[in-house]
């Protein structure tokens, strides 16, 4: 036996690694009740001894139990007894590179237990370990060859599974890309080894292992693999940990085929999985903390099948009786055959920009490879639905309805938006939705948004007072700029309280165009700055841009009202800034009002401090102190959160200050309050008489205070606050690459997100993007995926809703789905926390066609999947039947509801023996 790798107990586990927190008070005892962090911590310890047996072991817990802590749990121990340890990871694509980066960085500092200057440095209790992304193996390659003498002892690397597949330039077209592959591949292992005098990497670990389990496709990416990884006399790591959550995916093999890169055949022939799995493996399923207990999920889980029916519209029951038509007609059920009725069941495009469908999957080699992972773009009736509902607009001046279309948008947008009441909770707006067909995912992008901009308009034009007519007309020319100006004949109105001054670029100015500008909300539109591009003179503002513009520009008093307190949490501020500038006086309230929180931080750098003040600035006393909207909201927040607050303020004021500008950023450009904001200045605007308008601007600034203090306990506002900082510090050390206190950096990623739903498919060039929005309380609210965040993306931190709106291809990814909310930690986790399983934490929504074929599609996988479940746990799947049975009744009963007789055990736990 290595005497690096001597075997260890859970308790020895527990003396570097708490996965209760360094600061809790959790600890180890094998006598203690089964819990995540017992379960964590004795995982380390199995997996360390397996790689003490073997040369490679496989984590297989199920999805969202922290096997990337894990991993790193047994790497930690690795640089604790090795300290020049050579560790790589193997990560899918480079968002879950940066999510290992993210949660690297966490466990040293919230798992890892001492500063022992081996992983956790002892000055700043930082990683030691020096690591670095690399996406392509050659950038790897020569990273290891050029390792300075200088650097830290132990060596962290990150690369991804893509680069696998792209060793070969695709330009280049050699004659069998397969063979070119394998020698770029057996090139690069030789020259990592020459780099290491032979010794390779003393760990690798290898995410999503399942992506390497179909030995016999023929890819590049295996081909690669089996020579990068080299052969088990001679491999690239001295020892392998694989991490996956479905290890049997598809076939009963898989197992055996991932294991095969690093096992001799002899070690694999005439073993079962159940042996394979007993050897190598560990499998344990997830268990969530509520009210005591632990529940698996089965105990939570709650299947939803939803029916859409056309109705009573006879044009779109029309229109899918002419389609059905005309896939006979033009022989296009010949050619497809069953594929080919999927096409109207999942949707179509009713408008434009179908072209970009293609350029979207552009570069995802790694994810087309596998038939699952591939977002169904096209087919023979493509054109054919494309060319009958851009007739069908003709004729009807609409898009044709689509039962399965108006299901799902029903669902996801509120019946209510701005009325807010206790039983009502913001997480409930949040719905992540996978489609099959890139369409689809547009297509319900724009009428989600669409649906949105029906409420958002409603509440714009209630609180301007226009009559139906009147809101009728605003909505015949889809909520347009110009026509809101030509009805509320604002367009030469000033508030006497702005001027010329142009926003600072910093705050924020507007958005860019891009081709897919006909998918955002157009409400959302009304309160952007639009400024001049190619030639063109800016867009004329509105009486919202004008508005929001306000509460940004520090020159306005107004921006006060957005302002944190002067202490956090309910101080006013008794001074603000008055200058002359081009022989006008002005004032600036908000630079004034930051200067006056930052002078109360100790060892504040002074030059930050005289940046803040405008030239030749006299400081004058406001009449009274001027309060803002975080005094009035203090009051009314749980006492939790108030206490997060006073612990900001007292001992972490960068924090709080950081906090300030992300909800700053949301409440402005990514969330409903700035149009209820702006609503209730419509109506207090209207209240006043004609010389109060012109009255002092400190007094009529209090009178609105005063005005959001009658409404702010029933308050979008309020859900809001209160929701960000409840989750503001988890999502900026789990979810993104953001320092907690980081209190001068800008939260300019959310205004980009101004529309209610977005979607990410093929390369979206704002996954990260996304991401952050989604697990904050802002938008998108409704996020519709393809395959690319079916694994390894964490959207788990305020949704608890997943919609099958196309079903996955398998069971195994369709686990992969729901496993992006289904995870430790988050909204799921706080609801079982709160309220046990009740009526479901989670909730799993399958919608379909009814009457259909979708129905018979939908009933068969439920069916199937209900049967395959037990040995999908159990690891012991095989092929997936997917024949699609004629079936109107009866598969509702397979539909998973929750339970409080789960008796399951762990298919593979942890064990330890005295030998």
């Amino acid at each position: 036996m290595n005497e690096n790798w001597r075997r260890l107990k859970p308790t020895d586990v527990a003396k570097w690694i708490n996965f209760g927190g360094v600061n809790g008070k959790w600890t180890y005892s094998p006598d203690q009740p089964v819990g995540m962090a017992a379960l964590q911590t004795e995982g380390v310890a199995h997996l360390w001894n397996v790689l003490s047996r073997n040369p490679v072991a496989l984590l297989a817990d199920e999805v969202g139990m922290g096997k990337t802590f894990e991993a790193l749990g047994v790497a930690a121990l690795l640089w604790r007894r090795k300290p020049d340890a050579k560790i790589l990871v193997i990560a899918p694509n480079r968002d879950i590179c940066a999510h290992w980066q993210r949660e690297f960085s966490a466990f040293t500092r919230d798992i890892y237990l001492k500063a022992d200057g081996f992983v956790k440095a002892k000055n700043d209790g930082k990683p030691v370990p020096s690591f670095g992304v690399h996406y392509r193996l050659p950038e790897l390659t020569e990273a290891i060859e050029q390792r300075s003498e200088h650097d830290a002892p132990a060596q962290f690397y990150i690369t991804t599974i893509h680069a696998l597949s792209g060793l070969v330039d695709s330009s280049n077209e050699p004659t069998d890309k397969t063979a070119a592959a394998r020698r770029a591949a057996r090139g690069l292992h030789r020259r990592i080894m020459a780099a290491s005098d032979g010794a390779g990497f003393d760990l690798m670990i290898v995410d999503e292992a399942h992506y390497f389990r179909n030995r016999r496709g023929g890819s590049q990416r295996v081909a690669a693999a089996e020579e990068f990884f080299g052969k088990p006399e001679k491999p690239i790591a001295q020892r392998t940990l694989l991490l996956t959550a479905t290890p049997s995916h598809t076939r009963l093999d898989d197992v055996a085929s991932i294991l095969g890169y690093f096992l001799h055949r002899s070690a694999l022939e005439e073993k079962t999985v159940n042996e394979l799995m007993r050897k190598y493996a560990l499998r344990r399923f997830r268990r969530m903390e509520g009210l005591g207990i632990s529940y698996t999920k089965h105990q939570y889980r709650r299947e939803i099948a939803t029916p859409c029916q056309f109705g009573d519209s006879p044009q779109d029951e029309m229109f899918f009786a002419l389609y059905q038509k005309l896939l006979i007609k033009r022989e296009v059920v010949n050619e497809e055959k069953r594929r080919a009725l999927y096409g109207y069941l999942e949707g179509f495009e009713s408008a434009g920009h179908a072209e970009g469908a293609q350029a979207e999957t552009q570069g995802g080699a790694e994810e087309l490879e596998d038939e699952r992972s591939k977002d169904f773009r096209a087919a023979a009736d493509t054109k054919l639905l494309q060319d009958m509902s851009s007739d069908f607009r003709r004729l009807f001046g609409t898009a044709p309805d689509h039962p399965k279309y108006d299901g799902i948008v029903k669902i996801c947008a509120p019946q209510n938006l701005f009325e807010m009441s206790q039983e009502r909770h913001l997480h409930e707006d949040k719905h992540l939705v996978f489609v099959r067909r890139i369409p689809s995912v547009r297509e319900l992008t724009k009428r989600i948004n669409e649906r949105y901009d029906d409420l958002l308009a409603q509440h714009i034009a209630d609180a301007l007072g226009w009559d139906e007519e009147t809101y009728r007309r605003w909505k015949g020319s889809n909520w347009s700029r110009e026509a809101f100006n030509e009805i509320a004949r604002s367009g030469d109105s000033r508030d006497p309280d702005s001027d010329d001054d142009p926003i600072d670029e910093a705050e924020g100015a507007g958005e860019s165009a891009d081709e897919h500008d006909y998918l955002r909300s157009r409400i959302a539109d009304l309160f952007v700055t639009k400024k001049a591009s190619d030639g063109r003179p800016p867009a004329r503002p509105t009486d919202c841009s004008r508005f929001s513009l306000s509460l940004r520009k520090t020159t306005s008093i107004f921006a006060m009202l957005l302002e944190p307190a002067s202490d956090y949490q309910t101080g006013a501020y008794p001074w603000y800034y008055h200058f002359i500038q081009g022989g006008k006086q002005r004032m600036d309230f908000a630079k004034a009002a930051q200067m006056l929180r930052m002078e109360a931080w100790s060892k504040f750098p002074r030059e930050t401090l005289d940046n803040l003040r405008p030239h030749d600035a006299d400081q004058r006393d406001y009449d009274e102190p001027l309060e803002t909207i975080w005094s009035v909201v203090f009051h009314h927040l749980p006492e939790s959160e108030k206490a997060t607050l006073c612990r900001w303020a007292t001992a972490s004021p960068r924090i709080a200050e950081n906090f300030a500008n992300y909800l700053k950023a949301g409440f402005l450009f990514a969330s409903p309050v700035i149009v209820e904001l702006y609503g209730w200045h419509a109506t207090f605007d209207k209240g006043l008489s004609g010389d109060e308008k012109h009255t002092n601007v400190q007094r009529r600034y209090r009178k609105f205070v005063d005005y959001v203090r009658q409404r702010i306990e029933s308050s979008l506002l309020l859900k809001y606050f209160t929701s960000a900082l409840t989750t503001f510090e988890q999502l900026c050390t789990k979810i993104i690459d953001h320092e907690v206190d980081a209190w001068d950096k800008g939260w300019r990623t959310l205004t980009t997100l101004s529309s209610p739903a977005w979607y990410a498919s093929g390369e979206s060039s704002h996954r990260q993007h996304l991401i952050l929005g989604f697990n904050s309380p802002f938008y998108p609210n409704t996020l519709i995926a393809t395959s690319v965040f079916q694994e390894g993306v964490n959207l788990h931190l305020q949704c608890r809703k997943v919609h099958h709106y196309g079903i996955a291809w398998t069971p195994g990814d369709n686990e992969q789905r729901v496993g992006r909310v289904d995870r430790l930690f988050g909204k799921v986790n706080s609801l079982l926390r709160e309220h046990g399983p009740s009526e479901g934490a989670l909730e799993i929504n399958y919608p379909y066609l009814k009457d259909s074929f979708d129905e018979d599609q939908i009933g068969s996988f439920i069916e199937r999947k209900y049967e395959v479940e037990e040995k999908m746990d159990r690891c012991e799947q095989g092929a997936f039947d997917k024949e699609i049975r004629l079936m109107r009744s009866g598969w509702e009963a397979y539909l998973r509801t929750p339970t409080q007789n789960e008796t399951l055990s762990d298919p593979y736990p942890a064990a330890f023996t005295k030998d």
